[in-house]
């Protein structure tokens, strides 16, 4: 019945349109194999409807054409479909490869569209196109700094702004943000040629009316070179390709340090610099927390940013009837933190072991973030342990911290602690037999001596976006006298081979999560100080803890 028709239908298929049956066997290869994943209203590109569509669509990740007529190997699709070196992800469909026939169905389908003659004139009043779109119509300025644009937002938005969540896409090619509104304040995100009406540009400049945070969200901002270039690009995306000869100039941009919001370490040079040496970029903090497990690190909140905080300790692994630690008890810590300035905060945390209280300042004056060779500081405290005196000595403590670290390739951070940590003993019945008291059999000791401490904490930093990291912590108390290990206990058979940790984390802008393992349940300053509670952690069916410590951050 329908085969009088095909003529027909052959007449008024378009100029950029294959043969019917191949795009008819490629349609059938997309809803056998892909449709349950790419289908219309999916965070993926949708491979739904009819194929001929997808030339005029890009790929999400790397605002690469998917199919570009008439040439398969310049076709982003065809590069998944055959899992070309260079894709960015897995190879498609995921797990099973097509079958060669239907590869070359693909292949042939993409030859055989034939390109449009001449491309379609945009019309006045459409926005400017983005630098990818751009160097299509020859504004090799626009594309060349949107290379830059996006290394920028890969470095400091993508953690939150990626393909598929809530948040506006700032990955892979930013064409749609000359058509995308914010969902808040109904404001476009770009308007080509115009940064200053740009909401993008509103939402990286402290002090600007917006809904929400300044963005980056946890992290300071953008320094005056950065925001330059981001406004410099949206000034090229309004300008047209025969300007570009002339178009050398960089735009001048007002430097933060002439407004009222620019506050010295924000960004901006150091307050040491001297006037007329180039301004230093902000770089990255040595570790992604303000605490590496139980060690504070040089990393500060940042100006007006508050920070909540559990960390959380399982029993014993080698308990009886533990359930790997689940069941066998646990230490708690929550904690409220804020930053005051840049490079000072300050802190209240309470734990469930002993009852105790800390109250804490952390000041970091000099900051690898901000161009230094290394950052340094410290951290102090005094604890109150309000369990009954029957359990606990000295119920009254304190701690003095110095932090040295330094990122190094911008993958590996390392910290070297040295502190001192007042009377470390809690142990309220202690007795000890020494042979050389002149005391006949065991005597209660009254040790109101302190612990000296010596740790490192080191970090190795994992993907493209350093987001994920292996964490390392190990603390060794120093005491004072030989027979007293652990900060003053008399138990010559203590554990007195330090704390010590290891295990994984992952930043996603405001939060921050840790999973662990390690030798110490005490979760506050001068209740790890003293030591670790367990020795070799593979005797006695698991002889140590599991643990986790997560935080989130908001801006004020």
């Amino acid at each position: 019945m329908l085969a009088p028709a095909a003529p027909l239908v052959l007449a008024v298929v378009s100029a950029l349109a294959p043969a019917p049956d191949l795009e008819a066997k490629v349609k059938a290869i997309f809803e056998d194999s892909c449709t349950a994943c790419h289908d219309d209203g999916a965070d993926e590109v949708s491979l739904a409807g009819s194929p001929a569509r997808l030339t005029s669509v890009k790929s999400k990740a790397t605002g690469k054409p998917l199919v570009v007529a008439g040439d398969p190997d310049a076709s982003y699709l065809y590069a998944k479909v055959m899992g070309t070196k260079g894709i960015s992800g897995d190879a498609m469909p995921p797990g099973d490869s097509l079958p060669a026939a239907q590869k070359k169905t693909i292949k042939e389908w993409i030859a055989g569209i034939k390109p449009a003659t001449a491309p379609t004139p945009a019309a006045p009043a459409a926005p400017a196109p983005s630098a990818s779109s751009g160097a299509a119509a020859g504004n090799k300025k626009a594309a060349d700094l949107e290379v830059k644009v996006r290394k920028l937002f890969d470095d400091k938005c993508s953690a939150c702004h990626e393909a598929g969540g809530s948040e506006v896409v700032l990955v892979g090619d930013l064409s749609h943000l000359s058509r995308d509104k914010s969902k808040d304040a109904n404001k476009r995100f770009v308007v080509p040629g115009d940064p200053d009406n740009s909401y993008l540009v509103a939402k990286l400049t402290p002090g600007k009316s917006v809904k929400g945070d300044i963005m980056p969200m946890g992290d300071d901002p953008l320094n005056a070179k950065e925001m330059e270039l981001v406004r410099s690009w949206i000034v090229a995306l309004g300008e047209s390709p025969a300007g570009d000869a002339s178009a050398g100039a960089a735009v001048e941009t007002p430097a933060p340090s002439e407004g009222p919001e620019a506050a010295p370490g924000e960004g901006t040079a150091d307050a040491g610099t001297d006037d007329g040496k180039k301004e230093k970029e902000r770089g990255k903090p040595p570790f992604h927390g303000t605490f590496q497990i139980n060690l504070p690190t040089t990393t500060t909140l940042g100006r007006r940013t508050f920070e909540f905080r559990i960390d959380h300790r399982f029993g014993q692994v080698g308990t009886e009837r533990g359930a790997f630690g689940l069941d066998a008890g646990a230490n708690i810590s929550y904690g409220f933190a804020y930053g005051i300035l840049n490079g000072w905060d300050v802190l209240i945390r309470r734990t469930n072991s002993r009852k105790g209280y800390e109250l804490g300042t952390k000041y970091i004056p000099i900051r690898q973030e901000d161009g230094k060779k290394l950052s340094f500081g410290g951290y102090a405290s005094v604890e109150y342990l309000r369990d009954f005196p029957s359990n606990t000595a000295n119920p009254w403590a304190g701690n003095i911290q110095l932090l040295l670290s330094r990122l190094w390739f911008d993958r590996w951070s390392t910290q070297l602690t040295v502190g001192y940590h007042l009377r470390t003993n809690h142990s309220a019945n202690v007795q000890v037999d020494l042979p050389d008291d002149d005391v006949s059999g065991p005597v209660k000791v009254r040790d109101k001596r302190g612990t000296l401490g010596i740790g490192i904490a080191s970090t190795v930093w994992l993907g493209q976006k350093k987001r994920w990291g292996i964490d390392l912590e190990y603390h060794l108390p120093i005491p004072a006298d030989v027979f007293f290990y652990r900060g003053g206990n008399a138990d010559r058979n203590g554990s007195n081979i330090g704390s010590w940790a290891i295990g994984g984390s992952v930043n996603t802008g405001k939060h921050f999560f840790q999973i662990f393992i390690t030798n110490t349940r005490e979760i506050h300053t001068n209740l790890y100080a003293p030591g670790g509670q367990s020795k070799n952690p593979f005797t006695d069916r698991g002889n140590f803890f599991f643990g986790f410590n997560l935080s989130r951050k908001w801006s004020l």
